[in-house]
C-alpha cells in the first residue's frame, strides 16, 4: 500500500495544490480530518502560515503528531463533530481518510 513507500514529496505536492486551490491565508484555521501523523498541517504551517487542528481516530498517530508536527492534534472519531462550533474553521482538508470509512458511515 501507499504507506509502505516514502511519499513525502507527493504528500507535500498535494497539500500545496489544495492550499492554493482553497486560498490559504496566514492566520486562518484549517481542520485536517484524518490527520494521521500531521505532515500536511506541518507543511501548511511552514508554507502558508495557517494554524491547524488535526483530528484522527488512531491514537498512536495523534501521539506522534503531538510530538513531531505543527498544530494541535486530537484523538477523536471524526464522524461526530458536534463538539465543534459551526463555522469554526476557514478550511477543511482530508487526504485518504475517507478510504477507511464503511458504506454506512
Amino acid at each position: 500500500g501507499m504507506w509502505r513507500e516514502e511519499m513525502s514529496e507527493q504528500h507535500k505536492c498535494v497539500l500545496v495544490s489544495v492550499a492554493h486551490f482553497l486560498g490559504f491565508k496566514p492566520g486562518q484555521l484549517v481542520l485536517d480530518w484524518g490527520s494521521g501523523c500531521g505532515h500536511k498541517l506541518t507543511w501548511a504551517k511552514m508554507l502558508f502560515d495557517v494554524d491547524g487542528l488535526g483530528l484522527d481516530i488512531m491514537g498512536a498517530a495523534v501521539a506522534w503528531a503531538k510530538v513531531h508536527s505543527a498544530g494541535t492534534f486530537c484523538h477523536a472519531d471524526g464522524r461526530d463533530l458536534r463538539w465543534l462550533p459551526d463555522g469554526f474553521f476557514d478550511h477543511v482538508i482530508s487526504y485518504a481518510a475517507i478510504y477507511h470509512l464503511s458504506h454506512t458511515d
